[in-house]
């Protein structure tokens, strides 16, 4: 219930009336652009006779951007590339003997443990069969022009305690890698930096928790990739949902990063990652370190570049980081009705790549978000539509090319009106955005650059630190270049 998630609730389920609203910290479309790609193309393939490393975090623009780039030398390190500010160590750049780069793995780092109080002393709890007692720590936090607010807090064996309800006697323990010991990794790039070729890289990455696909190519032409980072190990279950807090599914320890995935050298000359689902299809369902991951479509349009390629450059590796064929575009396009409407005869006529410069694009991208909000009102329950406030790409693209129950008891007739109805509404969407003649619109008019101030959600500082915005480009959150 919500209740069980205490603190950690944030007004993010539905349940009851009472519920708070947060406040979006940003849009769902502009959420998916979040994502990286990385890729590795072995001396046999490339045009030089040395190995390619491409990477291009998509991270976000802001008042302070989250890399860096700077040059570490001291005696034995010799760094350059993009670090985050503050934090020692570069995470994507190159030493004098190896390049390195990175995307997201998404390893589940987290599990929610509901525990059992005691019927007579609610800072006791059941666990491994008897009943142990929380430890407490008092604070005071200070309040402006109030007294100080003393505050409890709780921590079980598992972790703090986010929430504690006497009353329904039961409360929940936080298990999170981020507080154990370690945990932070503040300096595990320094070793990373240190190392010297592939296998002292290796005993660098047993300090560095942080969930990533990490790419390597060296001066001797060698390519690697490893997933690295802290995965827990359970006692029972996987980590998807909350589980009793009374021991049956702690956490006994931390797998050897070495028995996670990992590539030297592929025989197939090249390996990419996009934060898509890269475990091996024979990966053992007891040892799946995590379950979520974006849809592949950017990685399926690298690994169909570097595949059909025989021989790569530099220049084609920066043409493929620039590359903005959508996958999504041509799958929803040869799914739109037949009859002949402004909007569908202009996307038919495209060529499925999202251009800053194309009026067509800009209208895929107008009815692909009304598309979403169409679908998700047709398959979400009232009940948990504050919950559910986006839909993944290949969930709709499925439910538009094989429609079924949950879209009543005619899915296809709900299908092709939907289709209808959202092409109409773009293209009145797009006149209004962009003006009644469709050679005048842009996609780059309406993807544009925004820097703003981190606290320019309080007014004050936004009138005196105005974002700065007007420069649009191509791509989105499904092509190579978002």
């Amino acid at each position: 219930s919500p209740a069980d998630l205490g603190v950690l609730r944030q007004g993010a389920l539905p349940f009851g009336p009472a519920t708070p609203v947060a406040e979006p910290i940003e849009d769902p479309a502009e959420r998916a652009n979040a994502g990286s790609n990385a890729w590795t193309i072995a001396a046999s393939r490339s045009a030089t006779g040395r190995p390619i490393l491409a990477n291009d975090p998509h991270l976000g623009i802001g008042g302070f951007g989250p890399r860096h780039v700077a040059h570490l030398t001291a005696p034995g390190l010799d760094v350059i590339g993009g670090g985050a500010p503050g934090l020692p160590g570069i995470m994507q750049g190159h030493t004098d003997r190896f390049a390195f780069g990175r995307t997201n793995f998404h390893i589940d780092q987290q599990d929610l443990f509901v525990l059992e109080l005691h019927h007579d002393d609610p800072e006791r709890y059941r666990h491994d069969g008897g009943w142990k007692r929380f430890t407490r720590v008092e604070i005071d936090i200070p309040v402006k022009d109030a007294p100080p607010k003393r505050q409890t807090l709780r921590y079980s064996v598992q972790g703090p305690v986010v929430s504690h309800d006497p009353a329904r006697r039961r409360a929940t323990a936080l298990g999170s890698i981020a507080m154990q010991p370690g945990g932070g990794g503040s300096f595990a790039m320094i070793a990373i930096n240190l190392a010297r070729d592939w296998a002292s890289l290796r005993r660098a990455f047993r300090l560095h928790p942080s969930p990533t696909n990490f790419h390597y190519a060296d001066v001797d032409g060698n390519t690697g990739w490893q997933v690295i980072g802290f995965a827990p190990i359970r006692r029972k279950g996987d980590g998807l949902l909350p589980v009793p807090g009374d021991g049956r599914y702690d956490w006994t320890g931390r797998r050897d990063f070495a028995s996670l995935p990992n590539s030297y050298n592929p025989a197939k000359g090249w390996f990419a990652s996009a934060n898509q689902d890269n475990l091996p299809a024979d990966w053992p369902r007891d040892r799946i370190p995590a379950f979520s991951f974006r849809d592949p479509y950017r990685y399926d349009r690298i690994a169909d570049v570097l595949a059909t390629q025989p021989r790569h450059t530099l220049a084609d590796s920066v043409a493929l980081q620039h590359d903005t064929l959508s996958t999504p575009a041509r799958q929803l396009i040869a799914l739109l009705p037949r009859a002949a409407s402004p909007a569908g005869d202009l996307l038919r006529r495209w060529d499925g790549r999202i251009e800053g410069d194309s009026a067509a694009a800009a209208l895929f991208e107008i009815l692909w978000r009304d598309l979403g909000k169409r679908m998700l009102a047709a398959i979400v329950p009232d009940r948990a539509k504050a919950l559910v406030t986006s839909i993944a790409p290949s969930v709709l693209l499925g439910l538009l090319a094989r429609p079924d129950a949950r879209l009543g008891a005619d899915p296809v007739a709900t299908r092709d009106a939907m289709l209808t109805d959202a092409l109409a509404a773009a293209w009145a969407s797009a006149r209004t955005l962009l003006g009644p003649d469709p050679a005048g619109w842009k996609w780059r008019t309406l993807h544009q650059v925004r820097i703003a101030h981190p606290l320019a959600r309080i007014p004050a500082i936004a009138q005196a630190f105005p974002a700065i915005e007007g420069e649009g480009t191509g791509g989105d959150g499904y092509t190579v270049m978002a």
